[in-house]
C-alpha cells in the first residue's frame, strides 16, 4: 500500500471492547479517526503526519502504518495525475 500526501485515511484509534485470552488481549469494535495525510516521512515511510478531521483535543497526529491499521478511503489529487 503506497500512501501519498492528500490521501484521506482512517486508522484504529482505540477499541470499545477488549477480551483477554491466554496468549494476550484482543480489541473488538474499533474506534476510528479520520484524517488527510500531509507528509510521509522520508526516513521511514511507515510514519505519516496527518491532519485529523475528527479529533477534538489535537488536530495533528503522527500515525504509524504498521501499528495503527491504516485504511485509504480516498486518494488525494496529485499534480502529476492526468
Amino acid at each position: 500500500m503506497v500512501l501519498e500526501c492528500g490521501d484521506l485515511i482512517r486508522w484504529v484509534f482505540d477499541y470499545n471492547i477488549y477480551a483477554a485470552y491466554d496468549d494476550g488481549v484482543v480489541g473488538y469494535d474499533p474506534i476510528y479517526r479520520h484524517g488527510i495525510i500531509m507528509e510521509v516521512s522520508h526516513t521511514d515511510p511507515n510514519h505519516l503526519v496527518v491532519f485529523c478531521l475528527d479529533c477534538i483535543e489535537i488536530n495533528w497526529m503522527i500515525v504509524n502504518v504498521v501499528t495503527d491499521e491504516v485504511e485509504i478511503l480516498s486518494r488525494g489529487h496529485n499534480e502529476y495525475d492526468e
